[in-house]
């Protein structure tokens, strides 16, 4: 039965419009009518099971083709934007019948990202052919185009030191703002002849827009990790051994021990205390506990022994206890750090996760990290320090050499791991990337192995080290390592005995067995061992115990060296690789990366990929909260570039901002970025996270106040819109007709968005800064009931548009009220839908229409998507412009956790019942779920509700020319309830298509969101060795397409079979998996999730897989990809003004750059040079701008225009008052020579780098 969508069933006065007009508004388009098409189909057997059995498919299309009928133009496109989920009538802020105490989430506002762009509005001046204007048709989603802006070649914008500078945008010559209209009530008002322009009428020198596309293949390597990988034995037979080290490695250490050629030991002590900065504790309470005395004893027992040394990895801890020191120990502190007796490694502001943190936040806690260090203790480390984490990027190597570090030390390898590089004695290799094939530069490291010409190291190439044994702890001393950790502890005044004359002898012998069986791991005989563990060194006893007796056991040996061949000394990380370079000059290459971790602390392989899924909301608001401070930095940036500071007093903002940066650079903490907090942990994060919020946004609502108010206005009357469905909440705010809002792009490229308010009223329009209307969709606000029902508010709605906001760009918006509605108001679908009982409500304006049985069909101009009636979930996408048919079927599902080693890091799934059908009940009765349809003019959505645990809507966007007409939209609600129900469930979201991507099944997925490898999923291996870790995007390919898929927090990824991607959404498991948290995970929290899913096409067919050419390929995401990951990650930021502050605003339209960059090249961060403590009497002038140029695959059709400038970058040309730039390193903190031009010579692809720029 053929269902009609729109206006069919209605009797409004404009519905009559012939097919002859569609025709006329959608050349070029079949003129069909949208239809949801319904047919019967069987049940699916088992939610795993194979798709492609000629079942459940549409055989018969009824569509009415050209049909001269009453059509209305809107009935073409089936788009919704964002029919929200909304949570509980409980919730703060969710307006349901009276109180106004329930609107609290009730829509989806993550949706706020899309938006159509018309191909020949242009917001910056290049030389782009004019194309002809054809979305000039009343009826097409016409995006109002924003005003080009024409510049002179002269440097007159140069002149330009203030916001007022710039002119005011008049309409039709009138002498008044754009935001003063003086009447503006009749929607049919044409719009104002002359397009407004703001600028000064200056012409930049015109540039290509087209950006050349970089093929890059992969480098070589002695050992390429992911494919030794796939080629290790993971479960030996000496795996219940608990241990590697058997009778070959004692055979090796005895022969290697009488071979005289065999080089002298060397040891090198280090004593170190492991230090996190948020896990069981608050940092505060943490600091002031233990951490505080740890850093004190430090400066006072250095000073005090002449020859002891420290290392130090962390400098969250370290700059609270700075700020609290008195001046004589910050002298003290200093003079250890000069000496190099206090080596301070990494230089990070904490030690992250390296699975689940993305780019910006590591950047972000180096550049804090690195910045303190430099302006208050003058030092820049040189070594890095990495044993907290369990998993280990290749990201982490390539951000440690952009920031001045070569060397690298690390521990946490998978068991098989650990075996490989000591039987091959690898456990020293060059870390190098695997597209960087940069021979050209003189690195440190090239100069300490004297390596020249075509023999160098790749520019980005580190020396790395692993610490043997999986410890940075004494139990690094050797295999054996339970000898050094009970009997050479010696702040264990209980069990160990010091160190005499009458057994110095037979202690130093015993240690010197580990030492040397450690020292045949490498070829050069030199180890590190570490003397301490976690939070070692609290007491200054402990201080004199450890040094006293190794400093005993030192003499003992180097008094004795020609018998013992081996010397032991005091030192730090960087003698140990100054050791090693005087005995070796070469080592193996290495690329690619050890995200894999397992142990055997209990005789068998125990995975930590549990984590990579653990606590998906804390995981979503990191994200938020980068986005948040990102935008905050820029519009600060930015405003001292405009100079509207000069009559304002900062203190209070740089103080917030300060503040914050040490914040989210504290959230990138190994265990607060992995949501392994324990519950007194994260609900301190959860608070701290809140407060950083709205520092933020205070900062950002008095900046852009600043920026876009009337001369001499120094209020602050913007105020901060977030409502994005169980996230952040700001005041609420319900639209209404005379408020504005103004929005503000902080992306560097044009950005494509669906905006949603909340109203009380649903007449109302948009108008744009141009002062044309907005196409606007008028969607319901909804709610799930216990009832199994969907009731619909008839006092709240949600007002949706399309906003296409040009780079780092303020735009505004202005909600009026309309008298004719009936075209915005999207029509519903829905069987179990019924409206809400208040008293006095006034008339509900939707139109509720009945599901008929059989398939959903849902279009749009880009696809045909077809739902299963009974599952509720997507089956395959027709692509109009190819004709072609693709399965992608969507279904969820669950692991069942295993009652052993599984819990918040361990993810262990039970091998009796591994997977666990949560929808069952509902595939044997379909009349149980709960579906409902919305359709627009802009987006349409389905909605199918599984009780309160599983929501999921997929939905389309029908506009034309836009970054989102070929992108799917998924958003997932999962909602565990209450522990202990659905226990021991880790739930996943899987999408089966019909691409071959190989066997065995190979995956793309990003590192970080910086590159991408390739991982193998190797079925006849346990599921949990097959998941990897997602920050970013993974995608699947054959030789002639590829699915993306595209997800805003880090998530865990596998495969079951070909041609599938398994997503895990959530997880709850009721146990302790012995890791140290002592909890297990039950606060499981209602998370939505959001992605988008891209299916493109590769221009031609691709070259087999044997053909060499293809395989040294490096496999990169389309721009298009690209480009959805980074809406995802970064939000538009929205500000509300109210009626009576509307006429503040001087700019309706305020871009604050002046050309844009080129597509691919990301702004990661513009942040202007701050410290605490320094005088605010002269204005900041300095700022850091990192900039990330991505490589893109150029096999893809890039069919998006995001209205970018060629390959070059001029920054003089783009920011404003900008006196002089310069080359740094990433961190800022090393002065290059002066900058002018940026180009893919010293810009290349794949590279990130840190310019300051002085205004």
């Amino acid at each position: 039965m053929v269902q009609r969508p729109f206006s069919e069933n209605r009797v409004d006065s404009w519905r009559n419009i012939t097919e002859k007009m569609s025709q006329e508004f959608y050349p070029g388009y079949t003129q069909i009518n949208s239809v949801i098409h319904k047919m019967q189909r069987p049940k699916i057997s088992t939610i795993l099971s194979s798709i492609d059995t000629g079942k459940s498919r549409t055989l018969v299309s009824r569509m009415n083709i050209a049909k001269n009928e009453n059509i209305h133009p809107y009935e073409l496109r089936m788009a919704r934007d964002a029919i929200t989920n909304v949570m509980q009538n409980n919730e703060d802020n969710f307006i349901f019948s009276d109180n106004l105490q329930d609107i609290r989430n009730i829509t989806n506002s993550n949706n706020f990202k899309p938006f159509n762009i018309p191909s020949s509005k242009f917001f910056f001046s290049t030389n782009l052919s004019k194309e002809n204007d054809t979305s000039a048709k009343d009826d097409t989603i016409l995006i109002s185009g924003y005003p080009k802006l024409e510049f002179d070649s002269s440097d007159s914008f140069e002149n330009i030191n203030n916001i007022e500078d710039l002119p005011l945008i008049n309409i039709t010559g009138k002498e008044y703002d754009i935001v003063q209209d003086k009447a503006d009530d009749i929607s049919q008002v044409p719009p104002a002849a002359d397009t407004p322009h703001c600028s000064n009428n200056s012409k930049l020198p015109t540039t290509p827009t087209h950006n050349s596309c970089s093929v890059l293949n992969e480098v070589a390597a002695d050992i390429d990790s992911q494919k030794k990988f796939e080629q290790f034995d993971i479960e030996p037979q000496w795996v219940v051994e608990k241990q590697f080290w058997n009778k070959i490695y004692e055979s090796r250490y005895e022969s290697l021990m009488r071979n005289s050629k065999w080089p002298s030991l060397k040891v090198i002590l280090i004593p170190r205390s492991d230090v996190h900065s948020i896990w069981k504790r608050p940092f505060e309470k943490l600091y002031n506990d233990t951490v505080r005395n740890i850093i004190s004893n430090i400066v006072k027992k250095l000073k005090f022994y002449p020859n002891l040394t420290f290392s130090w990895n962390e400098v969250s801890h370290l700059a609270y206890w700075w700020r609290n020191s008195r001046h004589k120990s910050r002298t003290t502190l200093r003079r250890l750090v000069k000496e190099g007796r206090l080596e301070i490694t990494t230089g990070g502001w904490v030690e992250t996760d390296e699975s689940t943190s993305n780019l910006f936040g590591i950047i972000h806690l180096l550049i804090e990290g690195h910045q303190w260090l430099k302006h208050n203790l003058n030092c820049s480390p040189e070594i890095a320090w990495l044993t907290h984490s369990v998993t280990h990027s290749p990201t982490l190597p390539y951000l440690m050499s952009t920031s001045g570090i070569s060397h690298l030390v690390f521990s946490n390898l998978h068991y098989s791991w650990q075996q490989y590089l000591t039987e091959y004695q690898y456990t020293d290799f060059v870390w190098v990337q695997n597209w960087d094939s940069n021979k050209d530069s003189e690195t440190n490291l090239n100069k300490a192995l004297h390596k020249i010409g075509n023999d160098r190291y790749p520019k980005h190439s580190i020396l790395a080290h692993y610490l043997q044994f999986n410890t940075a702890g004494f139990k690094a001393c050797g295999p054996q390592g339970d000898i050094c950790d009970t009997e050479f502890n010696f702040a264990n005044i209980n069990n160990n005995v010091d160190i005499n004359t009458f057994n110095v002898k037979e202690k130093s012998e015993k240690i010197l067995e580990q030492y040397s069986k450690t020292g045949t791991t490498s070829s050069h005989n030199v180890i590190i061992a570490p003397v301490g563990d976690k939070f070692s060194y609290q007491f200054q006893t402990e201080f004199d115990y450890q040094y006293n007796n190794y400093q005993k056991i030192s003499e003992f040996v180097n008094l004795n060296q020609d018998i013992y061949k081996a010397t032991v000394d005091f030192g730090t990380a960087k003698d140990y690789f100054k050791s090693v370079l005087t005995r070796h000059k070469t080592f193996p290459t290495l690329k690619g990366d050890f995200l894999t971790y397992a142990d055997i602390s209990k005789g068998s392989p125990e995975y930590w990929t549990g984590y990579f899924t653990t606590r998906p909301f804390l995981k979503i608001l990191l994200r938020r909260i980068q986005s948040t401070l990102r935008s905050t930095e820029i519009l600060f940036s930015l405003a001292h570039n405009f100079n509207v500071f000069k009559s304002y007093n900062t203190s209070n903002l740089i103080e917030r901002l300060l503040n914050a940066r040490e914040n989210v650079a504290r959230f990138q903490d190994r265990n607060v970025v992995s949501g392994t907090l324990t519950a007194k942990g994260l609900r301190y994060v959860q608070t701290q996270i809140l407060k950083t919020a709205k520092d933020c946004w205070f900062i950002q609502e008095t900046v852009a106040s600043l920026l876009s108010s009337k001369p001499g206005l120094n209020e602050t009357y913007l105020e901060k819109y977030v409502y994005r469905e169980g996230e952040f909440i700001s005041s609420f705010k319900s639209v209404t007709s005379g408020d504005q809002i103004y929005i503000f792009n902080s992306l560097n490229y044009e950005r494509t968005e669906i905006v949603e308010l909340m109203s009380r009223h649903y007449n109302l329009r948009v108008i744009d800064h141009n002062k044309k209307e907005v196409k606007i969709q008028v969607n319901p606000i909804w709610k799930y009931t216990i009832e199994n029902k969907v009731k619909i508010s008839r006092q709240f709605f949600k007002i949706i548009f399309v906003a296409v906001i040009p780079p780092m760009t303020f735009q505004l918006f202005k909600i009026k009220k309309s008298y004719d509605s009936g075209q915005s108001l999207s029509t519903i679908y829905c069987l179990k839908c019924e409206v809400d009982d208040v008293k006095g409500g006034r008339e509900f304006p939707f139109i509720i229409h009945p599901i008929e049985m059989g398939d959903i069909q849902l279009e749009s101009y880009r696809y045909r998507l077809v739902f299963d009636e009974y599952t509720g979930f997507l089956k395959t996408v027709t692509e109009k412009t190819t004709n072609s048919e693709k399965i992608v079927l969507i279904d969820f599902s669950a692991f069942r956790s295993s009652h052993t080693n599984a819990g918040m890091f361990l993810f262990n799934i039970n091998t009796s019942k591994p997977l666990e059908d949560i929808l069952l009940p509902f595939r044997i009765d379909p009349k149980l779920k709960t579906m409902m349809i919305v359709s627009g003019q802009i987006t349409t959505e389905l909605v199918s509700i599984y009780g309160k645990l599983l929501q999921h809507s997929v939905k389309i966007f029908n506009l034309l020319n836009s970054s989102l007409s070929n992108a799917i939209k998924l958003e997932t609600k999962v909602d565990y309830d209450v522990s202990p129900k659905n226990r021991e469930l880790e739930i996943f979201l899987f999408i089966q298509t019909d691409i071959n991507n190989g066997n065995p099944l190979k995956l793309f997925i990003d590192n970080n969101g910086f590159q991408f490898s390739h991982r193998t999923v190797n079925l006849s291996r346990r599921i949990e060795s097959n998941v990897y870790p997602m920050t970013s995007m993974v995608f699947i390919e054959d030789g002639k397409s590829r699915m993306t898929i595209a997800t805003d927090h880090s998530q865990g990824v596998t495969s079951l079979q070909e041609g599938q991607v398994v997503i895990m959404l959530d997880r709850r498991v009721l146990y302790d998996d012995g890791r140290g948290s002592n909890e297990d995970l039950a606060d499981s929290v209602t998370t939505y999730h959001t992605h988008y899913i891209l299916l493109e096409n590769f221009i031609e067919q691709k070259i087999q897989d044997d053909d060499t050419t293809a395989k040294t390929n490096l496999k990169l995401p389309s721009l298009h990809a690209t480009y959805l990951a980074s809406t995802l990650n970064y939000q538009l930021d929205i500000y509300f003004i109210e009626v009576l502050k509307t006429n503040n605003c001087q700019f309706a339209f305020l871009p604050l750059i002046r050309a844009p960059l080129p597509c691919d090249t990301a702004v990661i961060n513009y942040r202007v040079i701050l410290h605490r403590g320094s005088s605010l009497e002269n204005p900041p002038n300095t700022a850091l701008i990192t900039l990330h140029r991505n490589s893109y695959s150029c096999s893809m059709a890039q069919d998006i225009n995001m209205h970018c400038s060629g390959d070059e970058i001029k920054l003089k040309k783009i920011f404003r008052n900008i006196k002089v730039v310069y080359h740094t390193n990433l961190v800022g903190t090393t002065d290059g020579p002066p900058v002018d031009i940026l180009n893919k010579e010293n810009f290349p692809p794949m590279e990130i780098i840190t310019l300051r720029i002085h205004f």
